[in-house]
């Protein structure tokens, strides 16, 4: 979008976007995450301040499918964000060797005019994300020895030693 396209009382966009271009957006990242469940979708609104700052305010829900890093299996998280994000004009002419300022690093930045609403979505819903994701805040995991699932199989009393292939052979199964 172009600030020139953003009328003095602003614009109100709906948003929604599949799980094609939200797994696109993740690309090589190295985010867990597995898919989103429906759509993405927001309602903002984007307005430009006197100076050429643009404002980015709304709210994004989406459903995201991740893997709980105890017991490997997927779970959805669902993520309601809402936000307010400045966007600044990035200066190109501005030295290679530019000392950058404290509040340059909470700074979001748009050049040429041009700037992506969807992709500030998408940003707000994957900090929405936790760093640890866990089924459950109780997931007992996978046996060290074995690899069975603990929350499957609460009883579990694994016999077999540490320096068995049957763990191993449980994490090649999985698609990653």
């Amino acid at each position: 979008m172009n600030i020139k396209e953003i009328p003095k009382d602003g614009k109100k966009l709906s948003i929604k976007k599949d799980n094609a271009w939200f797994m696109d957006m993740v690309g090589d990242s190295g985010i867990d995450v597995e898919s989103i469940g429906g759509d993405m979708t927001a309602v903002v609104t984007v307005r430009q301040e006197y100076t050429k700052s643009v404002v980015i305010e709304g709210s994004a829900h989406a459903d995201v499918v991740m893997r709980c890093v105890k017991c490997l299996q997927t779970f959805q998280k669902s993520v309601d964000a809402d936000f307010s994000v400045v966007l600044e004009p990035y200066e190109t002419s501005v030295p290679a060797h530019h000392a950058i300022a404290k509040h340059d690093l909470d700074a979001e930045f748009y050049v040429h005019d041009e700037f992506d609403p969807e992709a500030v979505v998408f940003e707000q819903v994957m900090m929405g994300l936790p760093q640890y994701p866990l089924c459950t805040p109780g997931c007992k995991g996978l046996c060290p020895s074995c690899g069975t699932n603990l929350n499957e199989h609460p009883e579990h009393s694994c016999t077999s030693t540490r320096d068995s292939s049957t763990f191993k052979n449980q994490l090649k199964k999985i698609k990653l």
